[in-house]
């Protein structure tokens, strides 16, 4: 890593610590991650080694799309410990921004929240094409660069590859996602999950954007963070979920208590329906009738391109013309990513779940 100069640290989380930094060859600003074994990527050693060289699988996998933060280059030291994952500075986080720039508490209009949406629906779309689950989208994990025109996603460390469609893979693991985005089925212990994890936390990222930067569901624990959410959206339809009596938490009384319709829309009052049709869509309790990325990016909602939209739909449209844009689910498209990938330190095997 000495081809690099780490210039102030940008953050830090349970996996590592992301760096801004220079390039020293190109004088270029980069961002580092240092990866710490212990943390939220196991132990040191070969759960350690895996979880990193999933990541930059995950990354590699979803190289090349305007709204997906882009890898540049990954180091393990096998001998030390030490991992870095070096891609694209792409600014500061959108949860910095709604605090900060004058603008703490003042929500998003619906133009500038469709903007991001769009872009952050778009790389949803794509990663979940090329067959990755992100598993921990939320503010913290959106970047916007200076000018305000690019929207990126980035942290992969929880990401891995959808492999519901294989009878023979294990198990996923539900403990995943920040409490505040985290889609029901996961407080309710399911682990055969798909991609509407993902697209149920874009809707909570939604509300907060038009919220000013106040989170839709700010539970203490998993149970008060669904309780909050069966009163806001309601629970009527809860026990008709497919496979919900299945879940190890389907007993719990607060999925059995008496509750009134649904209060979304007085929360949102002045969103237009085209709007709230999206958010509710993407905020659909029952995993089956929630929209996935691909089909919320078809909603009228997208269609009204005022100016403030312009920027973000150029963007995708100038990606390459074989990137994949509008899947309704993750597809196989993962293991189709072959071969290794090389990384200083350590050659990646094909990626195991």
């Amino acid at each position: 890593m000495e081809d690099y100069e780490r210039l102030v640290k940008i953050g830090e989380g349970a996996s590592g610590v992301v760096y801004k930094a220079r390039d020293r060859r190109t004088g270029e600003t980069v961002a580092i991650k240092r990866l710490r074994a212990g943390g939220g990527n196991g132990e040191a050693g070969a759960a350690f080694e895996a979880a990193f060289r999933r990541e930059v699988r995950c990354l590699e996998a979803c190289r090349g799309h305007p709204s997906l933060v882009a890898l540049r280059a990954a180091h393990l030291d096998p001998y030390t410990g030490e991992a870095f994952i070096v891609m694209d500075y792409a600014g500061r986080c959108l949860a910095d921004v709604m605090r900060d720039d004058g603008r703490a508490g003042k929500p998003f209009t619906e133009p500038e929240a469709r903007r991001v949406m769009r872009a952050l629906l778009e790389g949803a779309a794509a990663l979940h094409a090329r067959g990755v689950l992100h598993r921990d989208l939320k503010p913290a994990n959106v970047l916007l660069d200076a000018r305000g025109g690019g929207v990126r996603i980035c942290d992969f460390g929880l990401s891995r590859p959808d492999t519901t469609a294989d009878a023979v893979s294990s198990p996923l693991t539900p403990g995943v996602a920040t409490l505040w985005y985290r889609a029901p089925e996961l407080i309710l212990g399911s682990r055969d999950y798909d991609a509407g994890v993902d697209t149920w936390a874009l809707g909570c990222v939604m509300a907060e954007l038009l919220t000013g930067g106040a989170p839709l569901f700010p539970g203490r624990s998993e149970m008060d963070t669904l309780n909050r959410v069966f009163d806001t959206l309601g629970a009527q339809d809860v026990a008709s979920w497919c496979a919900f009596a299945s879940l190890p938490r389907a007993g719990n009384a607060l999925c059995r208590r008496p509750r009134p319709p649904g209060r979304l829309r007085e929360v949102f009052p002045a969103l237009s329906d085209a709007g709230f049709h999206v958010l509710a869509g993407l905020l659909e309790c029952r995993p089956e009738w929630r929209l996935s990325a691909a089909d919320a990016l078809r909603c009228p909602w997208f269609d009204d391109e005022g100016p403030v939209a312009v920027a973000a739909h150029e963007a995708v449209a100038a990606a390459p013309a074989d990137e994949p844009r509008a899947s309704s689910s993750c597809s196989a498209g993962f293991s189709a990513a072959a071969g290794c990938v090389n990384v200083h330190g350590v050659a990646t095997e094909p990626l195991v779940a």
